[in-house]
C-alpha cells in the first residue's frame, strides 16, 4: 500500500482523497492519505515550504508506524522534505516533482512546466536537466485554493497554449492541485502534446517498487 502525504490542509474528504482515488482508478494502486496540519493554502512560497518540512517528516513517521506501507509519496511538486524523509524512514519515499520530471523526460525533449509559483520547483528543474524548456504561470492563480475559482481552467489553458506555441513539446504540471481540479482531462481535449500529471506520475513510479507491482 502507498502512503500519500498531502501538503494542503483540508477537512473536505473529496479533496483530501482525490489523489488516492485517481491512482486507484487509473492504476489500481491501494493507498491511504493524510495531510499535514495548519497549511490551508498548501505550499506556495519559500516560507510555506519551510514551515511544512518538519510536519511532513513527522507525518511520514506516524504513517509508517500506523500502516503496512510499501512506500510513501509526498504529493507536492516542490518535493519538500524528500531527502530528510528518506533518511528518517526505511521504506522508499517518492516525490511528485521528481516523478513528474522523469515521466516528462521520457516523452519529450522540450519540457514546458506550468505552475503557480514565481519559479519552477528547483528539484524538478534539476531532474529535467537540458530537457527543461520553459516555465509559465498565471498571475491570477498563485495558491492551490485559487484553482477552485471560476475560470481557473480557462486561464490555465491560455498559459498552456502559449507555452506550446513557444516551442514546448510536452507539458509538465508543477502543482498537484491541477490533479484535484482534473486539469489534464480538460486540456487533452484542447491541445495535442503530451501532458504529465504529477499524481499519475507518482502512481507510475510506485509501480516500479515491488510493493506497487504486487498491488496492481
Amino acid at each position: 500500500m502507498l502512503g500519500i502525504i498531502r501538503v494542503l490542509t483540508t477537512e473536505k474528504q473529496e479533496v483530501l482523497q482525490e489523489h488516492g482515488r485517481k491512482m486507484e482508478n487509473l492504476y489500481k494502486v491501494r493507498s491511504v492519505t493524510h495531510c499535514i496540519p495548519e497549511q490551508p493554502n498548501g505550499i506556495y512560497d519559500e516560507q510555506s515550504e519551510k514551515e511544512a518540512v518538519p510536519k511532513i517528516i513527522e507525518l511520514a513517521q506516524q504513517m509508517h508506524a500506523q500502516y503496512d506501507l510499501a512506500a510513501i509519496t509526498i504529493s507536492c511538486a516542490a518535493d519538500p522534505a524528500l531527502d530528510e524523509t528518506r533518511v528518517a524512514l526505511d521504506i522508499p519515499v517518492l516525490g511528485a516533482g521528481t516523478s513528474g520530471a522523469h515521466a516528462a523526460a521520457m516523452v519529450g525533449s522540450k519540457v514546458g512546466i506550468i505552475g503557480i509559483t514565481d519559479a519552477p520547483p528547483s528539484r524538478m528543474k534539476e531532474e529535467l536537466g537540458n530537457r527543461f524548456f520553459s516555465y509559465d504561470f498565471s498571475p491570477n492563480l498563485r495558491k492551490t485554493t485559487d484553482l477552485f475559482s471560476d475560470g481557473a481552467k480557462e486561464e490555465l489553458l491560455k498559459v498552456v497554449k502559449g507555452t506550446i506555441q513557444s516551442g514546448a513539446d510536452v507539458i509538465l504540471f508543477a502543482c498537484t492541485g491541477f490533479s484535484t481540479i482534473r486539469l489534464k482531462d480538460y486540456l487533452v481535449e484542447q491541445v495535442n502534446v503530451p501532458i504529465v500529471d504529477l499524481v499519475e506520475a507518482q502512481a507510475i513510479a510506485f509501480q516500479l517498487i515491488k510493493g506497487g507491482v504486487r498491488n496492481e
